[in-house]
This record gives C-alpha cells, structure tokens and sequence, in this order.
C-alpha cells in the first residue's frame, strides 16, 4: 500500500507541471457555468447584429482580451467564427509583468513547454506536434521556451474558455510576441509563415478547418492610469479616442490587407504612441496570416464584426457566478475593443 501510494505521489510530482493553471481567476471564466452565462448574456445583447453577420470562410480573427465581463459582447463576435478549427494558434501579447520577470525579452517569440492548458470543462491540449514542427523550423534565435512567461500572460488564456465552449476537442498553440521593429517582425514572420505552411501541407491540413488563428489585443488604453488623454476626459474625449480606434481598425486591419498597410499601421500606432495593448503582437500575427495567404496563392481580407470599448459597454449583467473585474470603468479609465474577421480571397 505505502509504495502505491509513493508512485502515486511520484506521478503526481512529475506530471504536474504539464498543466498550465489559470493566470487571472476574477477576469476571465475558470468554470462551465460562468462562460455559459458569459455567452448567454453576451449573445442576447448582440442577437441582431451577430444576425447579419457572414459566419463561414474565416480562417483568423483579431479578438479582445479583458474581462469577460466587460468584453464579452465582443468576443462572441470573434471567437465563433474559427472555434471550430481542430487547432487554434493564438497570437499573445508580452505584458509588463511577463516582461519584467524575463528581463524584457525582444525580437522572438515565446513558446512553452505543457502539454494542456486549464479549462472551464477540463484541460484543453496543445498541438505538441505543431510546436515541435515550428520549434524545429524557426532559426535557433527567433524564440525560447518559458513556461514562466506563459504563466504569467493572459492574453492567450483570455480566449480558451470561449473556444472551448464553442468545440470541446479544440487544440491550442500559444506563442507570446515580444517586442520588435518592422524590420525583424517581417522576417520572423516569414520564417514562421513558411513553416506554418509546410506543416499544412505535410499533413494536409486547411486552413479555418484544420488550422486558425486569433490575434490578441485589447486597443486603446485610455485615461491617467495609462498616461494617455490627449482628447481630455470628458464624452467628447471618449467620442473622438474610440472614432481614432475605430479608424485605424478599418483604414488598416480591414479590406485588402497589404504588407504597407501593416507597416502604416505600426507607423501610427508606435509613432503617435497610441497605447494598444497589441502593438506587437497584431502586426506580427496580420503578417503571418498575410504571408500564409499568399504563400497559398490568394490574398487577405478582413472584414470589422465589432467594435466597443469598457465605457460604452459597462458590466454584463452577470450575477453571482463569481466572475469579476480586474479594473475600473470610467470616462477616465476605458479600454477599446475590436472584432475582425479574415479569409481569403
């Protein structure tokens, strides 16, 4: 009996640290009955526009990642649209927290090393077998491996709760985007745009189907807390910062997406220090899709689903679930959110 339970206890010790655990357990659901309540509420406000919405031929979408309190209505926009792909690669940001703890990585991305990811109806797998493909591919200098980092990033997690209501069998493959010029984020993004493609092929695998992507990025951070209100802080200053979102989402991130679109993108964004929480890591993912798409002989064309912000949306009505904020709401402290869809063309 004691050496039953010694090799149990041994197991236990080994095979725990497969498991990436939830990050933020205020914000974002940990459990089946929250994100079934999220969804629920979420799409009962957004019932007539997901209405007209085209909801086949995408194969990535850009997606908020805030509460889900907050930002549900617009994740039901994005998150539907490519759940049902076996694997869902997501493209995470490299928040300050992660940042600081792995002494400000730049120029690669970050992978990590677990086998599943925790869930609200149990943990969701990785595809190991494309992050050992990519893993082989890429140049020895264009990632790491931190299970550290990923820990500590919430920008992935944020998503795996929804994709996971929408197809209980999803796969996921996070990779972290850490800071970096256009220059070096073209030619990583090549790179991985090629192996990405390889593997597709070896395995023939299409894209939306087999393979999607979500881009992850809350947009404005706007108000004192983010040193940033050049509008002022009353409603005028709210309608012309969300007007400022919603132009840069459909001037650069919408229509024929083209390689100096993106790069007018980062100019605006990085130039005029506009403070998204995704300035990294949605030029580098569009890049990739981008690349994808021409590497399959078409071109890429993204179509706005949705766009809001914490202010204007307030709080679902969600209630004793034991969901809740991690920041406050306000004319002088909202966050922006954009949905997009891509497909071929």
């Amino acid at each position: 009996m004691r050496k039953i339970l010694f090799f149990a206890i041994l197991f236990s010790m080994v095979f725990a640290g497969e498991i990436r655990h939830f990050h933020d357990n205020v914000g974002f659901c940990t459990r089946a009955p929250q994100i079934e309540a999220i969804v629920k509420a979420a799409t009962a406000f957004e019932k007539n526009s997901l209405k007209k919405e085209q909801k086949k031929g995408f194969f990535a979408v850009i997606s908020p990642h805030d509460d889900h309190i907050y930002a549900g209505r617009v994740y039901v926009h994005a998150i539907p649209k490519i759940a049902s792909a076996k694997t869902v690669v997501i493209f995470a940001v490299t928040h300050h927290i992660a940042r600081m703890a792995m002494k400000n990585p730049r120029d690669i991305l970050i992978f990590d090393k677990f086998q599943k990811w925790e869930a609200p109806y149990s943990p969701v797998e990785i595809d190991t077998n494309l992050r050992a493909y990519l893993e082989s591919n890429l140049e020895k200098d264009d990632f790491i491996v931190s299970n550290k980092a990923q820990k500590l990033e919430h920008s992935a997690e944020a998503m795996v709760p929804f994709l996971q209501y929408y197809n209980r069998k999803v796969k996921i493959l996070a990779m972290m985007v850490t800071g970096m010029g256009f220059w070096r984020m073209k030619d990583l993004s090549s790179r991985l745009a090629r192996a990405l493609n390889s593997y597709m092929k070896e395995n023939q695998l299409k894209l939306g189907k087999d393979i999607a992507f979500i881009i992850s990025t809350d947009t404005t951070h706007y108000g004192p807390d983010f040193n940033y209100s050049p509008f002022g802080l009353d409603e005028d200053a709210h309608r012309k910062a969300t007007s400022q979102d919603i132009q840069l989402g459909r001037k650069f991130l919408s229509g024929k997406i083209t390689e100096d679109k993106l790069r007018l993108f980062t100019d605006r964004l990085w130039g005029e220090k506009i403070p998204w929480c995704g300035k990294f890591s949605v030029p580098f993912g569009m890049l990739t899709i981008l690349n994808i798409s021409k590497l399959q002989g078409k071109s890429l064309e993204g179509l706005p689903l949705r766009y809001s912000d914490s202010y204007t949306l307030g709080v679902l009505p969600v209630f004793r679930k034991g969901i809740g904020t991690t920041a406050p709401f306000s004319l002088k402290h909202w966050v922006g959110y954009w949905a997009i869809g891509y497909r071929l063309k």
